[in-house]
């Protein structure tokens, strides 16, 4: 299939499979865009009149034009294969995301809100959809929900079942067209058909499996499926899950249709309440019986003074504070802080002389953003996300990719990137956080598309000269720039090529993966991007390509020196397919021309068979004369050099991934931290490895 054209499309790849027939991702050759085209299993008991009643309903439901419904194109048949042409939806699953224990309530609530939308505007236009499920739901990057497959779900022929012993993995891994088991209603196993209350019947298990991570009613075969479909109660649903979002769960699940909510709306409005009674509920009292702060007994703690130096490096599995002197020779290590949590992205605030790591935990419980103002010793341990999309976005954060101080004069401003793309700033030091609207409104947004990694802002650049400009880089969106503090932003990607898009220099679109600009040299900058080095000497209106010399423009790490504008260090690595340091050896290479010319620093680093990958922020440089570089790699391993990159020496290994690495230098009881990172390495005379405390050696798991 793949390579042959189904109407005016071009089949591409193959996405999934499922009882219906198969996915498969294809460009529309007509109107140039991607879609997905599903390929109608042959049945036999699918005669032409069958196909026909199959095309019809297809064509029916195209007319469902709607944000939570996947839209379907076109139909067709061709040599006997039918074949629906859709709208190319990208995410997962809701069945993926909450089989490991459910969501919180408030996704439950308002995912449950947009597919309630959904069934209102095809209930409205007399389309049942029969096969509401979770594996039918798509939650893209947005955190928009779709529904897919709205009115496929009609058959011709019965045959659910095989036999009483059949059971449910069978009857699902062969689901037809009339259904899958574990979410029909009462009346539909009874022989009596389905209407618009089996699909809210189907709601409510997709309701329940939301919030809890299971199906309300389960059985081992068939037979005793369909049994506890039609006699049993569902188990209840206590705490996290709230009141009100539980009586509308038992409401959809009445076993007598005249007993559940009649119509879709219905449901919505009830939906819709339990909602604004979240948003608008009074603010926690502020004698909650939990702790503020957290206490860090049983972790060993580097012990900081006046004239130290900081290497804060944050990995997959907790984050890690390094301590030398002056000299850089041992560093003292202390951490692991938040074992088994992703710490992306930390940063020093030593602004009006405080002492303050700032640092962004992630885990399945969500993601928050907390500080230390004594080194590690103790940290702050928010109630709730300090840092979350307003409700009516209908977005939840998913990570925070970067943290980003502002100017010297403005010591309570502070900034985040997050995932979904978008940026929140505080005025307040970090005690409330606002969504920067005219970035999250922005027209482009939409169509931005998720890099690998998700749909990150990972990079914030504040010009030094002019208060109002700021520059963002987002995977994949590419650079924009505002000129007016944020209340407006243009695309800045002019010259920025894109391999994976069919138009190679777009306005936007392009997987960034980090800009650096130097102080000195404002309207100088410099790019890494998804294949690509560039220069922009105008404010990022033009880039310039500067892959000149180097083994490979593809990479993610990029650091400024600290005093030469026209110094660079960037780790490229061999592909896309293949992330890992060229040739299996490792090695920086630096520009100090702008770009003209790289050449390889590798002194003290491995040469052979070392596949290493530095990611976009586990790079970066000090302040100090001569500079120090420092890097850590996926594979756990911390490399600095004292001497700008002509001797390297390994600091440390048996890290988990690495994924950050920033410095800071503490003085006068204040602090300065790094141009992006972290301080200088030992001295090629002193090569010995400073190590963790025993109980944090652990290898990554």
């Amino acid at each position: 299939m793949i390579g042959q054209v189904l109407g005016h499309c071009r089949v591409q790849a193959k996405i999934g499979e499922g009882g219906m027939g198969v996915v498969y991702r294809a460009y529309d050759e007509v109107l140039q865009r991607d879609v997905a085209v599903k390929v109608v299993k042959k049945d036999p008991q699918l005669d032409s009149s069958a196909s026909q009643n199959l095309l019809k309903e297809a064509r029916a439901s195209s007319s469902l034009a709607h944000p939570n419904i996947c839209t379907i194109h076109d139909v067709g048949e061709t040599e006997g294969e039918l074949y629906i042409v859709m709208e190319l939806v990208e995410g997962k699953s809701l069945y993926e995301m909450c089989r490991d224990g459910g969501l919180p309530p408030e996704l439950v609530i308002r995912y449950g809100a947009q597919i309630s939308s959904a069934l209102v505007r095809a209930h409205d236009r007399g389309i049942v959809h029969r096969d509401l499920k979770t594996a039918n739901i798509v939650v893209t990057a947005e955190g928009l929900a779709k529904v897919l497959d709205f009115g496929l779900a009609k058959r011709v022929g019965d045959g659910l079942f095989e036999g009483p012993t059949r059971t449910l993995e069978t009857i699902e891994d062969g689901s037809t067209l009339s259904g899958t088991l574990a979410y029909m209603s009462p009346e539909v196993l009874r022989g009596e058909g389905s209407d618009y209350r089996s699909d809210l019947w189907a709601l409510g298990v997709v309701l329940y499996e939301a919030a809890s991570g299971r199906r309300p009613f389960e059985g081992p075969t068939g037979f005793a499926l369909s049994s506890a479909i039609m006699r049993e109660l569902p188990k209840p649903l206590g705490p996290p899950v709230p009141p009100g979002l539980w009586a509308i769960i038992q409401r959809c699940l009445s076993k007598e249709p005249m007993q559940r909510y009649q119509r879709a709306g219905e449901a919505l409005a009830a939906l819709e309440a339990i909602q604004s009674a979240a948003v608008f509920a009074p603010a926690p009292s502020a004698d909650r019986s939990e702790p503020r702060t957290t206490v860090l007994h049983s972790v060993r703690h580097a012990r900081v003074r006046k004239g130290d130096f900081l290497l804060l490096v944050g990995t997959t599995k907790g984050a890690f504070i390094l301590r030398s002197n002056i000299n850089r020779a041992r560093w003292d290590v202390g951490g692991p802080y938040f074992h088994g949590y992703a710490v992306y992205t930390m940063v020093y605030d030593g602004r009006r002389g405080q002492h303050r790591i700032w640092a962004s935990t992630q885990s399945f419980w969500g993601t928050l953003l907390r500080s230390s103002g004594d080194f590690g010793k103790s940290w702050t341990n928010p109630q709730e996300a300090n840092i979350r999309f307003p409700a009516d976005t209908g977005v939840s954060l998913r990570n925070i990719w970067q943290i980003s101080l502002g100017r010297a004069d403005e010591p309570d401003v502070l900034y985040c990137g997050v995932e979904p793309a978008a940026l929140f700033e505080t005025h307040d030091g970090g005690e409330t956080w606002s969504l920067v609207r005219g970035l999250f409104d922005h027209p482009h947004r939409p169509r931005w598309v998720p890099g690998n990694g998700g749909l990150a802002l990972h990079t914030i650049v504040l010009d030094p000269a002019d208060k109002q400009r700021m520059y963002v880089a987002i995977s994949a969106g590419g650079v924009y720039r505002t000129n007016d503090a944020g209340r407006t932003w243009t695309a800045q990607n002019r010259g920025i090529r894109v391999t994976f898009m069919p138009g190679k220099y777009p306005e936007f679109g392009q997987c960034v993966h980090k800009i650096v600009m130097h102080p000195a040299r404002p309207a100088r900058l410099f790019l890494q991007n998804h294949w690509g080095l560039y220069r922009s000497d105008d404010g990022s209106e033009n880039w310039t390509d500067i892959a000149n010399g180097v083994p490979s423009d593809f990479g993610f790490a990029m650091v400024m020196h600290p005093r030469n504008p026209d110094c660079v260090y960037i780790v490229p690595v061999e592909s896309d397919q293949f992330r890992c340091a060229c040739d299996g050896r490792l090695r920086v290479y630096r520009t100090r021309n702008g770009g003209a010319s790289w050449e390889p620093l590798a002194r003290g680093l491995p040469q052979k068979q070392a596949y290493e990958t530095v990611l976009r922020d586990a790079m970066t440089v000090d302040s100090l004369d001569p500079a120090g570089i420092f890097f850590g790699t996926r594979s756990g391993q911390l490399f600095g050099s004292c001497d700008e990159g002509r001797t390297w020496n390994k600091i440390l290994d048996g890290l988990p991934s690495i994924v950050c690495v920033r410095s800071a230098f503490i003085e006068d009881g204040s602090a300065s931290s790094g141009p992006t990172g972290p301080v200088t390495p030992p001295p090629s005379s002193s090569r010995k490895s400073a190590h963790p405390p025993s109980h944090s050696r652990r290898k990554r798991r």
